[in-house]
């Protein structure tokens, strides 16, 4: 049976996160890098639902693009996927305590970067969880008078989160925990937009309580569920939206950007059909993006299967 991804225990108890931080600060990262083989070894075996998620995930890459994994095995991409997201759990660490500047970009990206915040708008910025979407904290260190608000689910992330508020930084960042989006933090956003803010989404997990607003659209050869919320919001705002990948590209991290609408253009009658729309549009986008580096792609759960609310799930049990 498919489950929410909210409905998933997070891998990694709050301790154990502090005390590899704690290893990171104390030793420096060959060290941390030593100690993490093992530790997310454990993972691996005693995390069923997150490995099976991760191989079919890997499968369905391999048969989407032949030759994308020659002949290696697929429990062995699974457990170096495992290792890649214990990697950058630090790095998440290391963009949201630190300021990273150390981030590449194409001209052409930079170049519409520099340009969107040279202009003062707000926008829209829709993400994924593909790479280390944190590190765009970049921008904002860069960019010391612009305000970049993030859009948290973090039913999902607790002990990430509470393992964040250990760290005391100065940022023009806003982590904002939401559980869903109503009018009234549409309202509160929209202003943030008018005031020449960015808001910043994920686009590839569907939250709790939005089990209705989805649609299904293909991702790597199969329909999975995508959220229609991002795009909701982007019609609810009525400013530019871009899309925002980040991922490490050898030892640095890389920012792409694109652009993906000026405005939701929507008549009352087709409205769904814009929705599901622009969420195929993302589909392909994040497809594009994540075929280069398949084990930067950071969902561990049934995602093509994940249509359930946690609520429907209860009554069934």
């Amino acid at each position: 049976m498919s489950r929410h991804w909210a409905t998933i225990k997070e891998a990694g108890a709050l301790t154990g996160m502090r005390i590899m931080v704690f290893i990171y600060s104390v030793f420096g990262r060959a060290v941390f890098n030593l100690i993490l083989v093992p530790v997310m070894a454990y993972f691996f075996v005693r995390r069923p639902v997150a490995r099976n998620a991760s191989m079919d995930y890997l499968r369905k890459v391999k048969a989407a693009y032949p030759g994308t994994f020659e002949n290696r095995s697929i429990a062995w991409l699974s457990y170096r996927h495992f290792l890649t997201f214990g990697h950058s759990l630090l790095d998440k660490y290391i963009a949201l305590s630190q300021s990273p500047t150390d981030i590449a970009m194409d001209p052409e990206d930079e170049k519409m970067l520099f340009d969107l915040v040279a202009s003062g708008q707000g926008c829209l910025v829709i993400g994924s969880h593909f790479g280390n979407l944190e590190y765009s904290r970049g921008i904002a260190v860069r960019h010391p008078d612009l305000v970049i608000n993030v859009l948290m689910y973090d039913q999902h992330a607790e002990n990430f989160a509470a393992l964040m508020q250990d760290v005391k930084t100065k940022s023009r960042m806003n982590l904002i925990q939401v559980t869903d989006i109503d009018m009234a933090l549409a309202l509160t956003l929209k202003e943030k937009v008018q005031q020449g803010e960015w808001v910043v989404i994920a686009g590839d997990r569907v939250p709790v309580g939005e089990g209705t607003r989805v649609c299904r659209t293909r991702f790597f050869g199969e329909e999975a569920s995508f959220p229609i919320g991002p795009y909701v919001l982007a019609h609810l705002l009525g400013c530019p939206v871009y899309l925002l990948h980040c991922y490490l590209v050898g030892d640095d991290y890389h920012i792409g950007v694109e652009f993906f609408e000026e405005k939701f253009q929507i008549a009352r009658g087709n409205r769904q059909a814009v929705y599901e729309s622009a969420a195929g549009k993302f589909a392909q986008s994040l497809e594009k993006q994540v075929v280069r580096f398949p084990l930067q792609w950071f969902n561990f759960f049934d995602f093509w299967h994940n249509d359930d609310e946690p609520e429907a799930q209860a009554k069934r049990q």
